[in-house]
């Protein structure tokens, strides 16, 4: 399972974008403020990340939310908020309906300078590890995404801080956070780019053997150093990341495919068949095959 690199670019004059999709997340289109469409290869169907935050609001369709190391089941109407460089994949049973806007503002940004701004600190900080949003905002934000894909200018970036300000005083019941690992930055942006190379050397090898002695390589790295940093980053030892990673990989598989339990153990990782058994149990509570069970009845429509 490789994980891609999405770059996004946004309109000139706009400091968001703003995406919809109509009958299938493959077709997604960006809505410029004019009206304009302009067909969109987006990778929202694919494990991805991207540097952008991304709001996503699903109202049609049910399937499946892989986002970070967490599992997550919706049925439209949906919303959440990603945080950047947390990657993430959009599995939709049949067909599909939406809508998405992407923005980036980054630390240093000048959005920051404003002062009202500080009461987003820690909408920001919930979405290192995506957010689930419920309750009757859902509805209000399809309300206030619908306006903005009808007009542009200010009156479109009015609706975009409309939501942001509704989003950050909704209750902590309704703003549930998804992935128990965040991909947020650490200070020195030297140390994070390096981290991340040997993230993105994880996600790309974790079905093989991976020597400890590959990773610390990638991130030009002491044992020591590398331990501290991956661990301030990710929350998780790389031991733990890793076994997360493989399990997670074998739950979607284990959902998305009919393959023997044994052929999803070696397919993520394991060479141990009682092992893998041993360490999914202990992470989802009940085995492989109970999972799948429980799984497909929850997804059936």
């Amino acid at each position: 399972m490789k994980l891609h690199a999405e770059k996004i670019q946004l309109l000139p004059g706009e400091s968001f974008r703003l995406l919809q999709w109509r009958n299938n997340i493959h077709d997604v289109e960006i809505v410029a403020g004019d009206g304009t469409r302009y067909p969109l290869k987006g990778s929202g169907d694919q494990w991805h990340y991207h540097s952008h935050m991304e709001l996503t609001l699903i109202t049609q369709g049910m399937g499946t939310l892989f986002i970070g190391d967490a599992i997550k089941h919706f049925t439209a109407p949906d919303l959440v908020m990603i945080g950047p460089n947390l990657p993430h994949y959009w599995q939709m049973r049949n067909h599909s309906s939406g809508c998405a806007l992407q923005f980036d503002f980054e630390p240093e940004h000048p959005f920051w300078h404003i002062p009202e701004t500080r009461g987003l600190d820690q909408l920001w900080k919930d979405a290192e590890r995506g957010i689930h949003i419920t309750g009757d905002i859902v509805t209000e934000t399809g309300q206030l995404l619908q306006t903005a894909v009808e007009c542009g200018g200010m009156e479109r970036l009015v609706q975009f801080m409309t939501i942001l300000s509704m989003l950050s005083k909704t209750k902590r019941k309704n703003r549930q956070t998804i992935s128990s690992t965040a991909f947020a930055p650490v200070t020195r942006h030297a140390t994070y780019r390096s981290l991340q190379k040997a993230i993105h050397l994880i996600f790309q090898n974790f079905q093989e053997e991976l020597p400890f002695s590959d990773i610390l390589s990638e991130a030009g790295m002491s044992k020591a150093t590398f331990e501290r940093h991956f661990k301030k980053l990710t929350g998780k030892t790389f031991t733990r990341f890793l076994t997360d990673l493989r399990l997670n990989y074998a739950g979607r598989q284990l959902i998305e495919t009919e393959l023997p339990v044994s052929e999803i153990a070696f397919s993520s990782g394991y060479n141990n068949l009682s092992h893998f058994n041993h360490q999914f149990k202990a992470l989802h509570q009940m085995s492989p095959l109970a999972f799948r069970k429980k799984m497909t009845q929850e997804l059936s429509p």
